[in-house]
Parts: structure tokens; sequence; C-alpha cells
């Protein structure tokens, strides 16, 4: 498993196939804050012909931990459990297009699929229970309730 270092954000882990590593480490470039006459933030890659993302190096870490994991010969996983915040999963859904394929893998609708489950999972569980309940509740009131006289 990857890192789990992120004192202020609490995380969850995401089961991270080979590809979808390696789709994540080629989409992140390095965020690097410049001095306070220019622009704040800039990276190392351009951004905007390659659709990379500027992420911090701790999310870099994190990937970099999960791309030795996954490309380790003498490993026998198919794959590793990476630890993300809840900011680094929405930056990172900006990246997983649900179109993007490695091989016959989806690699974008699985990453997509994985963050919002980790994010919203419980809410989502919850809704589709109290829907459930609804729907086996007859609404349909054919006549008004009997007054009671006092």
């Amino acid at each position: 498993t990857c890192w789990d270092e992120d004192e202020d954000e609490e995380t969850h882990p995401i089961w991270l196939t080979h590809n979808e590593v390696m789709f994540l480490d080629d989409s992140l470039t390095m965020m690097i804050e410049r001095d306070s006459m220019s622009e704040a933030i800039t990276t190392i890659r351009a951004v905007a012909p390659s659709a990379n993302l500027p992420a911090p190096v701790m999310l870099l870490d994190k990937i970099g931990m999960a791309v030795l994991q996954v490309t380790d010969p003498q490993s026998i996983e198919q794959g590793t459990t990476v630890y993300l915040g809840e900011s680094e999963m929405y930056m990172l859904r900006e990246i997983c297009h649900s179109y993007c394929k490695i091989g016959k893998e989806p690699v974008g609708y699985n990453l997509k699929r994985k963050i919002y489950l980790a994010l919203y999972n419980d809410s989502y569980e919850k809704n589709k229970a109290v829907d459930t309940l609804l729907a086996t509740v007859d609404l349909d009131i054919k006549e008004p309730a009997p007054k009671i006289d006092k």
C-alpha cells in the first residue's frame, strides 16, 4: 500500500490496477511555486497541449510509490492500494476522462467510478435505500382521511 501521511485530511484507500497507476503517473506534472512577482503557481511541463494536471509533490510521491509497486518484477500483485485525500481525488478526477483506455482497460471510466465511490458511496447507498423504501410505500391516497368530530 502507498503512503498515508496527509495529516490534515481524511484519506480513502483506492485499489489501482497497473494501467491505472501508469495512466495517472503519465498525466501528472509537478506543481511549483514561483516568486511573488510572477504567477503564483506554474508547472514543469506545459499544461495546455497535453492536458497534464499540475500536482503537489505529496500526490506525486504517492503515485510514484504506486508505480514502483506495480512495476516491481518480484511482485505478483496486479495493482496496489493508494490512500488519497478528498482534495487529491478531486484533482485526479479532472484527468480521468471516461473515454480514456489503455489497451482494452477503460482506465478513465474505472478511475472516475473509484474516485466517486470513495467520495460519495455512503450518501449514495443511503439515498438508494431511501428510494427503495419509498418505492414500496403506496402514496396513492384515493379519498381524504375521515374527519373526527370533537
